[in-house]
């Protein structure tokens, strides 16, 4: 099953992500999906504790309505990063284009050399959780990837 959501972006932005989308043969929304978990992955934004969430900017300028479809761990995955940064999905989209951009072209260009080079490979994927308590302390942990167990057995 998948998720949809909506978002508003800049149309300036837009045109930016369909061009690279395009030369790199992947669709919208696989970009959106492998440019936000490339700058989550290499931490380009700082976690922000007990602060409120941040929007884009209100510029004068014309904005486009996104309709994006995820997948159900990849909605998740940009829940949490939107948790975890204090940001919007709009506001994480911008600040992925303003701020990572140029760097993750770099990134997808080498990979794109490969023999193995499949764009889906980039986009998120496999998100897990365990809930889970200690000395009656309720606690959360997110696996932005395969529990850690499943790991360790695969490789056993």
């Amino acid at each position: 099953m998948n998720i949809e959501t909506t978002t508003c972006i800049s149309y300036e932005h837009l045109d930016i992500l369909k061009y690279h989308a395009g030369k790199h043969n992947m669709s919208l929304r696989t970009f959106i999906s492998c440019l936000i978990r490339f700058a989550a992955q290499c931490e380009k934004e700082e976690i922000r504790y007990f602060k409120q969430l941040r929007y884009r900017p209100r510029k004068n300028g014309s904005w486009k309505r996104l309709h994006l479809v995820l997948y159900e761990d990849e909605y998740e995955f940009f829940m949490d990063v939107r948790k975890l940064w204090k940001m919007s999905l709009a506001r994480i989209i911008a600040f992925c284009i303003d701020n990572v951009l140029d760097e993750f072209l770099r990134f997808l260009s080498k990979e794109e050399e490969k023999e193995d080079y499949y764009a889906d490979n980039y986009r998120y994927s496999g998100y897990s959780f365990e809930v889970s308590s200690e000395e009656d302390i309720f606690y959360y942990k997110i696996y932005w990837g395969p529990h850690p167990e499943i790991l360790r057995k695969a490789y056993m």
